[in-house]
């Protein structure tokens, strides 16, 4: 059994301070759920308070802390690609910015790297800049084989889309190679009821369920949803048809809290900019400001902006099945909101009590982020001028 050494900070500190955001999330629990104490009930492991760290093993050594500076020439990403959450959106820009990434298409056998030893970059599209590799870091079985083939330690890949953000994290990055997670949040209602929607005419998914289209959407969540809590569950690394409760919660927060670079749907473009300081893109780049405006334009307002965000993540967002889409398209597929106060959006909430939680402390993480990352906007700027005058200074003297 591996052991782990205790953390800097006095564990004693940080255990107080889970205990009162605790106390604060049992408020929340019966709040959403009028199953609160039943929630509780469920936790049955709560041994990772006791440990020595307040982070499971996977994010306390593999990944790079939010209060560590940025270095994109030596760290990978890793981008938590949440159904129906901005993800293929996410991944549509960096394309279009020559971005080299992982998705399926990296191993679809038209492309002749499937069955290859060794890791292969290439483009698939004819005529466009970003590049693959020959790796599907989707499926446990191709991240084994990620993990097998040295995928991050051979600095090959710029961002690595996921969505086991756990199993992931475990097995693509160590010690001695650690990630950069970023990954985009939605409201917890506001996804199932996409995902509802969209699996009705979702042809070109594997997980399509036409049978969806007639039924209402409340039926749905009564009694053909299984997706609930999905956050909490997938960052500590449960199955959907586990239970979980209040010790997973205050994991999840945790993790998050200390180690992901957090985005949201509705601050899509502040988002992106966001992740563009941690991956050293340049947005005075005319290629870079062309894939921004694509997507976000120049004159639209906020909620035209939403409104086009969630048009994309249409195209393709269950799993990659359209990985060679790569066009920016916002061809509309709206669906009816739901919204609080109607038995829809009552009945998900409470089914999803811990990611309604978790997601509210994401929003706050989201805003106390933006003072750390501009500084590390302006860090960067500093250390480019200074490279440039450098570089300037070397001219002079030939």
């Amino acid at each position: 059994m591996a052991t782990y050494s205790w953390p800097s900070k006095p564990l004693v500190y940080t255990l107080i301070g889970l205990a009162f955001w605790t106390f604060l999330d049992l408020q929340a629990v019966s709040k959403y759920s009028d199953n609160g104490r039943r929630t509780l009930a469920t936790t049955t492991n709560i041994s990772y308070l006791k440990s020595e760290s307040t982070l499971l093993p996977w994010a306390h050594y593999n990944l790079r802390s939010v209060k560590e500076r940025p270095d994109p020439s030596s760290e990978t990403a890793l981008f938590w690609h949440i159904p129906k959450s901005g993800g293929t959106t996410a991944k549509q820009i960096y394309q279009c910015i020559g971005k080299t990434l992982t998705i399926r298409i990296g191993v679809d056998p038209r492309y002749g790297h499937d069955q290859s030893d060794e890791l292969v970059v290439f483009k698939p599209i004819e005529g466009k800049d970003w590049k693959t590799v020959n790796v599907d870091t989707v499926s446990e079985k191709g991240i084994l084989r990620a993990e097998e083939m040295g995928l991050v330690a051979s600095g090959k890949a710029d961002i690595i889309f996921a969505m086991d953000v756990n199993f992931a994290s475990s097995h693509l990055f160590d010690r001695l190679n650690k990630g950069r997670i970023l990954s985009i949040f939605r409201h917890p209602v506001d996804r199932l009821a996409s995902k509802f929607y969209y699996l009705q005419s979702a042809t070109w998914e594997r997980t399509y369920r036409p049978e969806w289209a007639d039924m209402s959407i409340l039926e749905w969540a009564e009694k053909h949803n299984f997706d609930e809590n999905f956050l909490v569950k997938k960052i500590v690394g449960k199955k959907l048809t586990d239970d979980a409760g209040m010790a997973d919660l205050i994991i999840a927060k945790e993790i998050v809290r200390r180690r992901f670079i957090v985005g949201l749907l509705d601050e899509m473009e502040e988002s992106v900019h966001r992740f563009n300081v941690m991956l050293g893109v340049n947005e005075s780049d005319e290629k870079t400001k062309e894939c921004m405006n694509e997507v976000f334009g120049t004159t639209k307002d906020e909620s035209d902006k939403s409104d086009e965000v969630d048009s994309v993540e249409a195209q393709g967002d269950e799993g990659d099945e359209k990985d060679n889409a790569v066009e920016i398209n916002t061809n509309s597929n709206k669906h009816p909101k739901i919204v609080e106060g109607m038995p829809e959006y009552k009945l998900m909430a409470e089914r999803n009590s811990l990611d309604m939680i978790l997601y509210e402390y994401i929003r706050l993480l989201f805003q106390e982020q933006k003072s750390v990352i501009n500084r590390y906007a302006r860090e960067a700027l500093v250390q480019q001028h200074a490279l440039t005058t450098n570089v300037q200074r070397k001219r002079q003297l030939r």
